[in-house]
């Protein structure tokens, strides 16, 4: 006889679950009813959404497998997925084999998992972790599978989670902004927006990413426009005193620059100020960004039901836990958010949040904002 999963059942509340025998003392069978019509009339009725869970797990359990591919800087790459493997395992109840292999970056990724659909090859990853272009990218060639994730999981059930169709669900909350360094500039020297760095105390001490992280979605209609972004990014150009990548604030602490402009996220800040590097990060009030990752299943994926519970394993407050600790960040619609007080703290500073998320991506011109993103690293490469 199986016990029953502990986190599971917890998951589900009340309902019991078609299938899980309840645990009593020393995992022993309950006393048989004296009557069965007593018995069946005192047993509450499994939900729809407890059958399609438990449906799930059935269908893992068969499966016995669970194939995941991302980069060694995401979710903590091969030394983080023992950790996930057992989490997973532990609140369904299962004993699924996982396998990881480092794989591209998100983008890249995105790329081969459209490929491999358009040539009915099994996925390489089982499920896939990445930005809102790239599962807008993946969408529009159908290789993702959509879910009715409202009607079964436990961890999804806030609507703004979701991207259109059931495609991806969102799972943490990246916000970019200014990564400076603090022994260098402190209380009023700090900068508030993207303006404040074309003054000129800032000359000559900020870098910025060579492929300008974020400036091609500020020149959005919905954000500053084309027009606005050129200008600024053709001053901003003349205050730069070099090019950095993200992931670089190395360069920052050793003082070759005392700004980076703009960053990929404000999780870069805090892994450097969690070694002792001095340096924090401000969310710029003209251009306050949050950029979503998503999770979503390819629709050729090998082991499907590991996938769908595994998505909603992250989006609990465990996988959550596991996102905060390799990229200080989660997603502050998950109770118990780490970066909820932050972007509380935004909002009440009156600045408007523009979301970088799927639907924003289908409202705008991919290929339009290509061309201007283009312009922009040729201004930012030549100043």
């Amino acid at each position: 006889m199986r016990a029953c999963p502990q986190s599971w059942r917890n998951a589900i509340g009340a309902v019991t679950l078609l299938g899980l025998i309840a645990c009593g003392p020393g995992g022993s069978s309950p006393a048989p009813a004296p009557n069965a019509a007593v018995a069946a009339s005192s047993t509450p009725a499994a939900s729809p959404a407890a059958d399609l869970a438990q449906g799930l797990i059935d269908a893992a359990r068969a499966e016995g497998q669970l194939t995941l591919g991302w980069a060694e800087s995401v979710l903590g790459g091969s030394q983080m997925v023992p950790r996930l493997a057992d989490g997973v395992n532990k609140l369904y109840g299962l004993n699924l084999s996982v396998q990881y292999t480092p794989s591209p970056n998100m983008v890249e990724m995105g790329s081969k998992l459209a490929q491999e659909y358009q040539a009915n090859r099994p996925s390489t990853t089982d499920v896939y972790i990445g930005p809102g272009r790239a599962i807008v990218s993946l969408m529009q060639v159908g290789a993702l599978e959509p879910v009715d994730w409202a009607a079964w999981a436990t961890n999804v059930r806030d609507p703004k989670l979701v991207a259109p169709g059931g495609m991806a669900v969102e799972v943490a909350w990246l916000q970019p902004g200014i990564t400076y360094n603090t022994s260098k500039l402190t209380g009023d020297a700090v900068p508030t927006s993207l303006e404040d760095l074309l003054k000129p105390q800032y000359a000559g001490r900020i870098a910025s990413t060579p492929y300008a992280a974020f400036f091609d979605s500020l020149a959005s209609p919905e954000i500053w426009g084309e027009r606005r972004t050129l200008d600024y990014v053709t001053q901003l150009a003349g205050q730069l005193a070099g090019l950095m990548g993200c992931g670089e604030s190395t360069r920052l602490v050793s003082g070759e620059f005392d700004l980076l402009a703009l960053d990929c996220g404000s999780f870069d800040a805090r892994l450097a100020q969690a070694k002792g590097a001095p340096v924090a990060q401000t969310i710029p009030s003209d251009a306050a960004l949050i950029f979503p990752w998503y999770l979503g299943v390819p629709r050729n994926a090998a082991h499907p039901a590991a996938a769908k519970l595994f998505v909603n394993y992250l989006l609990g407050r465990d996988g959550q836990d596991v996102m905060y600790e390799t990229h200080f960040t989660d997603h502050p619609l998950v109770a118990g958010s780490k970066v909820a007080p932050e972007i509380a703290r935004i909002r009440g500073s009156g600045a408007q949040l523009y979301a970088l998320d799927v639907a924003f991506r289908q409202r705008n011109d991919e290929q339009e904002l290509d061309r201007i993103n283009a312009e922009i690293i040729r201004i930012i490469q030549r100043r």
